[in-house]
This record gives C-alpha cells, sequence and structure tokens, in this order.
C-alpha cells in the first residue's frame, strides 16, 4: 500500500546502522525511542512473549518488586544482542508517540534537546525539519540526552508537515523495501539522498527504568542510531518502517 501525505496525515520509516562520518550524512532529529529488548512479560495480546511496538519494558511490578518473568535487554556488544538490526528489522513499520511519560510502552518516543530543539517549541520544529547534510547534526552511542517537557505534540506536527513538504512525492516501497520516488533521484537532484531520511537515537530501556524509579532526571543513553525514512504523522503519531541509513 501506498500512503501519501493528505492533510495532517503523513508517516514514518526506520533502520539499523551505526552513524559513520561522511562527506554527505542524514541528520539526526529530536527524538530518541527504546532499543528492541525480549519480551518475557507479555502482557499485550497476543502473548507470545514476542516483542512488539505495543509493549511495556518491565523488570518490576508497581510496588517495585522484581518480576519473576522480566523483560531483558540486551546491549550492543552482547552476543545475543536483542535491539534493532537491519537483519531482522528493515521494513518493519513502528508507531512513536511524542510523549514525557517516563517509560518505554507503547509507541514511546521522547523528545530530546537535539539539534538546538531545546530553546522552545518554535526551535524544536526547526530541528526536526531542517538538516544540512554537509555538516549534519550528530548523536553518538554512550551520549546521554536531555528529555524536553511539556505539550509537543503541535511542533511535532508542524516539523513532521515541513519535513515531507521536501520531498512530497517520495514513499516507501514495502515490496522492494526501499524510497521510491524521491527528488533526490530527479535528473537534478534535490539532494544526494531524500530530505526525509533522518536519524533517531535509541536508548536502554533497562538504563530508563532505573532511572524513572531514582531520583534525578531520566536518563536516555544512546546505544543504537536508526535511520528513519519519514512518511507521515497522524492521531498523535509518527509511523513508519526501518530503513538504512546512507
Amino acid at each position: 500500500m501506498r500512503i501519501r501525505f493528505v492533510g495532517v496525515a503523513v508517516a514514518l520509516s526506520i533502520c539499523y546502522r551505526p552513524l559513520a562520518a561522511s562527506a554527505q550524512s542524514a541528520c539526526a532529529r529530536p527524538w530518541a525511542i527504546a532499543d528492541k529488548w525480549i519480551d518475557n512479560h507479555d502482557e499485550t495480546e497476543p502473548i507470545d512473549h514476542t516483542w512488539t511496538p505495543d509493549d511495556t519494558f518491565e523488570t518490576i511490578d508497581a510496588h517495585g518488586n522484581p518480576l519473576s518473568d522480566a523483560d531483558v535487554y540486551n546491549p550492543p556488544g552482547h552476543p545475543a544482542y536483542s535491539g534493532f538490526t537491519l537483519a531482522a528489522d528493515l521494513g518493519r513499520r513502528v508507531w512513536l508517540q511524542v510523549s514525557d511519560a517516563g517509560s518505554a510502552k507503547k509507541g514511546t518516543v521522547f523528545a530530546v534537546d537535539v539539534g538546538g530543539a531545546g530553546g522552545g517549541g518554535d526551535a524544536y520544529r526547526t530541528a526536526i525539519a531542517t538538516c544540512d547534510p554537509a555538516a549534519p547534526t550528530t548523536v553518538h552511542v554512550g551520549d546521554v540526552l536531555s528529555v524536553l517537557m511539556g505539550n509537543l505534540h503541535g511542533p511535532t506536527l508542524q516539523g513532521v508537515g515541513d519535513l515531507i513538504t521536501q520531498d512530497l512525492n517520495a514513499w516507501w516501497n514495502p515490496d522492494t523495501n526501499s524510497i521510491i520516488a524521491s527528488c533526490a533521484d530527479d535528473v537534478v537532484p534535490c539532494a544526494p539522498f531524500s530530505p526525509r531520511l533522518v536519524i533517531v537515537a535509541a536508548f536502554d530501556p533497562a538504563e530508563l527504568e532505573r532511572s524513572n524509579t531514582s531520583p534525578g532526571p531520566l536518563q536516555l543513553r544512546v546505544v543504537n542510531v536508526l535511520g528513519v525514512f519519514v512518511e507521515g504523522y497522524m492521531n498523535g503519531y509518527v509511523f513508519g518502517r526501518l530503513a538504512p541509513i546512507p
């Protein structure tokens, strides 16, 4: 199914590869999502102990007691790394809802201070929509990102809309798991790759859970970077699929 930008309905696509130095590179946007984990404590139908985007990372109950079937996150470098990879997740559809809630749960994406986004709603919108691929905004594994608080749904919608219009005809082909009809493929290309292909940080969900039950600000530690072809935004969600970083 081809998804096109109509009104406020737009969508998003994502993929794994470490961010590498390059003369032309995608820019990191002011978003961070939880890396994938082993969902032992599965409370979402069907109860199959398989991670899905609407699951919640949990190792303790509401009273702080350890769960007998606790979820497990294995970070990069672990022999059984549990997070996103191109081999397993290329083309996977994800639903991301901008939230300042303190847990890695259904569709949660944290707005973070990347690219000057901490300067207010307009700065956050600009950080979503703009990029200089010759001098990209970057995030690195090990960075600890500051969470932006407050209602940012309006600036998110506006920023994603601004981004979509830079390559309005581009769309994600699920048959080939690739971007089709981008202005980057024109005879005179608009950019080295689709302006809608961006980078989103993935954080350690286990560290977030520990941070959420401890004094002080939330800790979002970058453990992975995801390539994201931004397709749209609908009903408070940015949605899309995992896609390669150029």
